[in-house]
């Protein structure tokens, strides 16, 4: 059967293209230029099934397996959040902490997730080695996979752990994009659906993750370190508060992403 009989409503939808490329293991522009052309049969099944989730809402990053971040593209399922543009900007910063910085470094991803943090972050600082920490099990399988993927195990080392407990390790650089939603308003958000609550429900105020990993910190961070938080867009003055009650020497700034609205906090000593 042709392949526009299986796209239904607005043909140049991306998503579907994508799921198409998926089964058909041609290029979304090739699809786009031969709708005419016929589909494998054996396909058909798996792709109606794709096509049925998504129109349930289902994220197509969940259906496809994988997501771009920094220009890598990371293994991702229900174990992990769906890496977000917005989290880019720790990315940049990160590195450009590093960059002013000679010799070796040692960094920590807290709440891991996908590890595309760290990942993104090591593949451009030759320099740097992390830990990447994160309290579920699933997620860190998700993590290891992804190292293997881009040939860093040499230089990025999976460890469970709840925050920074029980990690007798100072680092140049903390980096955490720790849940910060808070429950109530989790609840009302489609991505409660199917993302894990776990790496995304920050308590009664959002800031519970982020409270007690600020309270560990400065016993693991390194005179002349780098702490970098991603945050919600309304959360910059109470992080400022806590940022200067655990770290009253520090400089803390609050940047803004490209949508304008605060998203990091840095806290460099």
């Amino acid at each position: 059967m042709a392949l526009s009989a299986h796209l239904p409503g607005e043909t140049s939808s991306s998503s579907l293209y994508a799921i198409l490329e998926k089964h058909s293991r041609h290029p979304r522009e090739w699809l786009i230029a031969n709708q005419d052309v016929d589909l494998d049969e054996k396909i058909l099944p798996f792709l109606e099934q794709d096509l049925s989730s998504l129109f349930r809402g289902k994220p197509l990053a969940y259906i496809l397996g994988e997501w771009d971040f920094y220009g890598l593209q990371f293994e991702v399922n229900s174990d992990v959040l769906i890496p977000r543009p917005e989290t880019e900007l720790l990315v940049e910063n990160a590195l450009a902490y590093l960059a002013s910085k000679s010799g070796g470094n040692l960094a920590v991803d807290v709440g891991c997730g996908s590890g595309c943090i760290a990942i993104a972050i090591t593949r451009h600082a030759p320099s740097v080695k992390f830990l990447a920490a994160d309290i579920s099990h699933p997620a860190l399988q998700v993590t290891q996979r992804n190292i293997r993927k881009f040939d860093l195990e040499d230089r990025i080392f999976p460890v469970q752990s709840d925050l920074l407990s029980g990690i007798p390790t100072k680092f140049d650089l903390i980096c955490a994009n720790l849940p910060y939603i808070p429950h109530a308003e989790l609840q009302e958000l489609a991505v409660s659906q199917f993302e894990p609550g776990l790496a995304l429900d920050g308590g009664k105020d959002g800031l519970y993750s982020i409270r007690n990993l600020l309270m560990l910190a400065p016993a693991c961070l390194k005179a002349g370190g780098c702490m970098l938080l991603e945050m919600q867009y309304d959360q910059g003055k109470a992080l400022q508060e806590l940022a200067s009650l655990h770290f009253p020497q520090a400089r803390v700034i609050i940047k803004r992403d490209l949508a304008q609205q605060e998203r990091l906090m840095i806290i460099q000593l």
